[in-house]
């Protein structure tokens, strides 16, 4: 092909009857520039952000933890400030905010606890925490929860002793909370937040009566809840977050 000569692509549209964007090499021949980000169009697509958090057993759980705050890359505050991988988070940028043009339509939140958490521990989140998701300072859901089920996880029987699985719901994708119509907009650098809260000492919660289950583990009544040590069968708590819908990406 002579140099100027226009590229075998030049007949071609994009979808929104623009031009395909190209460049010339070092030939002078017009070729697709594959790097170029084309204006007003995004790769929208089904996605799920998700945040981990880990829970050491034998630990006295605190007031507060927060998801999505902290980036793929960065330091955990709540792990020894160990950098988290892609196996913990998958939240772009700085944490706390989508960096452009990165957005979700969300469509549900789910909670899944590792299937190697112990019942015990479980349950000291399903009983005694809340949640909050907020968007800048507006709050859009808080509850319980078992109300956002994940819709994932191992299911299935084993014979072998002191082994059990536990989940938050069936795991199974459409045995989620789905917002449907009511789905919500996170723009990008739009901040907001998913925070699990723990107000209450258990003898605020109990008018000071202890179970049978949280005496045989030494709760204290005085204290938040109490995870399991290794000793009692612990494995600490490992919880997954996530947002799940819809998001855009740059095409290139």
């Amino acid at each position: 092909m002579a140099a100027g000569a226009a590229s075998s692509y030049s007949a071609y549209k994009m979808g929104s009857g623009a031009a395909i964007p190209t460049i010339a090499n070092a030939a002078g021949v017009q070729v697709p520039d594959i790097n170029a980000i084309v204006g007003q169009m995004v790769d929208r697509g089904k996605w799920y952000y998700y945040d981990t958090l880990k829970i050491t057993p034998g630990t006295t759980v605190s007031a507060q933890y927060r998801f999505f705050a902290t980036a793929s890359g960065q330091p955990d505050p709540y792990n020894g400030n160990l950098a988290k991988t892609d196996v913990e988070t998958n939240m772009p940028g700085q944490g706390g905010a989508f960096p452009p043009p990165y957005d979700l339509i969300l469509n549900n939140i789910g909670f899944k606890f590792t299937e190697d958490v112990a019942l015990y521990d479980m349950i000291q989140f399903m009983k005694y925490s809340w949640f909050e998701f907020k968007i800048l300072e507006k709050t859009f859901f808080k509850g319980h929860l078992w109300r956002h089920p994940p819709g994932a996880g191992v299911s299935g029987f084993s014979t072998k002793g002191n082994q059990a699985v536990w989940l938050n719901g069936i795991p199974a994708p459409g045995a989620v909370y789905s917002f449907g119509d009511w789905a919500k907009y996170i723009a990008p650098l739009m901040t907001f937040s998913v925070t699990i809260n723990f107000p209450e000492t258990l003898n605020n919660f109990t008018n000071s009566t202890l179970g049978a289950d949280a005496t045989v583990a030494g709760q204290s009544g005085t204290a938040l809840p109490t995870l399991l040590t290794t000793g009692q069968g612990g494995n600490g708590v490992t919880l997954i977050a996530f947002l799940n819908g819809l998001t855009d990406r740059a095409v290139q």
